[in-house]
């Protein structure tokens, strides 16, 4: 383990001995525990006041509380180090953590943020950190849950009377096999005799061999040759009222590349030295002369001169004195929530799309969003998809008194995208996505919108390296987005062909 401390925090690039060695002769019971937590959990609403250190899985009650939290930059705070917490029932968890580690001087215990950066995926280590920590506080399970972008709380639960009770000998098996592969992903396989005999002795059970006896069976002590388990240790929260993955197959590419555009002309006016936070002024364009209205012999009032008739989704946004660009209106978000489609082709396609995937309220020509956990991400992806499937190579948003209006940008003088632009583009909208995805869906819908972002480009997607990491090649470049075990990219990089990011 290196720690080394740095302005953010304590840097580790794996866990210390001290951390393994005193958690291993409970983490198959923790797993078993979290194993029965889950299940328990399974198809019931789970509510929490963590302000109180309560919980409840339908109704049936236990104590919980904030372990902490998993932050974008890859570092993890305890929640005892939050104002406010200390001595609360939000962070007595944590606390007795933090004595522990004191006492048996573990610094990932002890300090108050820890930089898990170095790890190869430091989402995953978050993930070992808090089931580390349910095993030391003898505690039922850790669930996580998404709190804006792709960070992370982590909270404990209490709950015996859900996850106590003899063993099962074939879910024993997967447990102790799960924990043992938590202990060789850090290099700590001399701890698993440790593991199995505190499992053993937990239980009352006895160890022979390759084998523990149970009364109704033979639970297998776990060995190097086992295959790996996928038994889920933190279980997690899902967001609330997801977007359909088939939706979000076409949506999630959109809005990396309609974003990669925007970016790139972000990047092309601070080029030429105008300020683009300055919002754009917006100049319908118009349709040409009208036909005059004829009269009849009962109206008295004359004819209407011939006038050009203004267009209300084809016009100019001007940047300052720089040249305009023609855009397309596709919408906009009111204050009350409400999204309003524009007539512009694009916009139909969009509604099209969200018509026939599941969503087929988002195609009315207004859509009250405003009971949606998340109006302006979904606003954010109508914009998009109708920008994409317009033709549009981004989009633009301008403040009014009627709301966030949003721009196709369709100029025929399109800026370049850099690299930077681009990685950018795939950050916000990964944080976007993030949060009306599924977990089973993520990683399908993550690989989607990157390799197109990259085809967008021009960069050759390269799957070598895939699960693990998505890459585009260009060149002699490489651009990377590397993604965790639950389908989220948690690093972006880019560089000479060949190099690790």
């Amino acid at each position: 383990m290196i720690a080394i401390v740095t302005n953010t925090g304590v840097h580790v690039d794996t866990f210390s001995d001290a951390l393994l060695a005193l958690a291993a002769p409970r983490l198959g019971v923790a797993a078993e525990r979290s194993e029965r937590h889950n299940r328990a959990l399974a198809g019931t609403a789970f509510r929490r006041n963590l302000d109180a250190g309560v919980a409840w899985s339908g109704d049936r009650r236990m104590d919980a509380g904030a372990l902490g939290s998993y932050a974008e930059d890859n570092t993890f705070q305890w929640s005892w180090v939050v104002p406010g917490f200390a001595g609360t029932p939000i962070a007595a968890h944590a606390e007795r953590l933090r004595e522990i580690g004191e006492r048996h001087r573990i610094p990932e215990l002890a300090e108050p943020l820890l930089d898990l950066g170095g790890f190869y995926d430091p989402r995953a280590a978050a993930d070992d950190l808090a089931f580390l920590a349910v095993a030391l506080l003898d505690a039922s399970a850790a669930i996580r849950h998404g709190h804006g972008g792709r960070a992370l709380t982590f909270i404990v639960t209490d709950a015996p009377e859900m996850t106590s009770g003899a063993p099962d000998a074939d879910r024993a098996t997967t447990c102790l096999r799960r924990a043992a592969d938590l202990l060789g992903d850090y290099d700590a396989q001399q701890y698993t005799d440790a593991l199995v005999r505190g499992y053993a002795e937990h239980h009352g059970l006895t160890v022979r061999g390759q084998d523990i006896e149970l009364p109704t069976g033979l639970i297998a002590v776990p060995g190097k040759d086992d295959s790996r388990s996928d038994l889920l240790l933190v279980n997690e929260l899902e967001v609330d009222a997801p977007v359909p993955a088939s939706l979000l197959a076409t949506a999630a590419p959109a809005v990396a590349c309609a974003l990669a555009g925007q970016n790139a002309l972000i990047d092309h006016l601070n080029e030429n030295g105008r300020d683009w936070r300055t919002p754009p002024t917006w100049t319908p364009t118009t349709t040409g002369p009208t036909t005059p209205t004829p009269t009849t012999p009962t109206t008295t009032t004359p004819p209407t001169p011939d006038q050009p008739t203004p267009d209300p989704t084809t016009g100019l946004l001007r940047f300052g004195d720089a040249p305009p660009l023609q855009a397309q209106e596709i919408g906009v978000l009111r204050p009350d929530g409400t999204w309003a489609w524009s007539a512009w082709d694009g916009a139909t396609r969009a509604r099209e799309l969200v018509a026939g995937n599941g969503e087929a309220s988002w195609a009315a020509d207004e859509v009250d969003l405003s009971g949606h956990p998340r109006p302006a991400h979904v606003a954010e992806l109508l914009a998009c998809s109708a920008a994409r499937l317009g033709g549009a190579w981004g989009v633009w948003s301008v403040s009014s008194p009627a709301g966030e209006r949003r721009f196709a940008l369709v100029d025929p003088e399109r800026p370049g995208t850099g690299t930077d632009a681009m990685l950018g583009a795939l950050h916000t909208a990964a944080n976007i996505v993030q949060q009306l995805v599924l977990r089973r869906d993520r990683y399908e819908v993550t690989r989607a919108m990157t390799l197109a972002l990259f085809e967008q480009c021009g960069f050759t997607p390269w799957h070598a390296g895939e699960p693990e990491f998505f890459m585009g090649v260009q060149g002699l470049y490489q651009a990377r987005a590397y993604v965790s075990v639950d389908g989220t990219i948690y690093r972006l990089s880019s560089g000479l062909f060949g190099q690790p990011g």
